[in-house]
């Protein structure tokens, strides 16, 4: 179980957290929305533990972070990425990167250098290095905002079968469709202090959704007014 309590963050003036708390069950898929410049990415850091806060924050134990930038580097392959971010058994490495390639469906571009792919499957290539490093937290601040829909749709199928039960999963989103097709649990985040203004668990098994069904009609509708308010 993951817990944040009392939370306080400020840079300066700006107070961002006072006195947040929140806990997520251990497996949960967790999606967070709201309003750009909430502190949606700010609460990721504060789980990472790249930013100063006050507060605690527990339970989070190896974490794996997708960020908004791919960060890959760039004298290295799409494969040799991977194996250098899981250290250094190499062959055994290699096979560990080379399956999470194929789960996002770019194998055919292990050989290539950053600079020589699109953004989108730079995105995918730091999506397959996490998924690799695995851990018991998956953190991903819009990982999948440079992707076309259908490649979207597959990425996210394939992230619904191959994520371990045990891992826990945070990831920021502005695309409520992205947080209906795969989270079991939807928060919105207010404005500054950051608060929770709206919380809901989806029932149905990520695997099994449509998400034109009723009941993620209903919640559609129950996030977006969240966001607007």
């Amino acid at each position: 179980m993951l817990e944040i309590k009392d939370l306080c963050i400020n840079y300066g003036a700006d107070v961002v957290f006072n006195g947040f708390n929140l806990v997520i069950e251990s497996g949960q898929t967790v999606c967070i929305l709201g309003r750009s410049g909430c502190g949606k990415t700010t609460l990721l850091n504060a789980v990472a533990r790249i930013v100063d806060f006050e507060g605690s924050i527990s339970g989070q134990g190896r974490v794996s972070y997708v960020f908004q930038q791919s960060r890959l580097l760039p004298n290295k392959t799409v494969l040799g990425n991977i194996v250098y971010a899981l250290g250094e058994d190499k062959k055994a490495n290699e096979q560990a990167a080379l399956f999470a390639l194929n789960a996002m469906g770019i194998a055919h571009l292990k050989d290539k250098y950053p600079s020589k792919i699109s953004g989108g499957e730079a995105g995918r290539a730091a999506l397959a290095r996490a998924f690799a490093c695995g851990g018991d937290t998956l953190l991903m601040d819009e990982p999948f905002r440079a992707l076309d829909i259908a490649v979207k749709r597959g990425i996210i199928s394939r992230f619904i079968t191959t994520k371990s039960p045990a891992c826990t999963a945070i990831f920021v989103t502005h695309d409520v469709e992205e947080a209906l097709m795969c989270a079991d649990r939807i928060i919105v985040l207010g404005t500054h202090p950051c608060n929770i203004i709206f919380d809901t668990m989806i029932d149905i098994p990520a695997a099994e959704r449509d998400v034109n069904c009723a009941r993620l009609n209903a919640a559609r509708a129950d996030v977006v007014e969240a966001i607007l308010m």
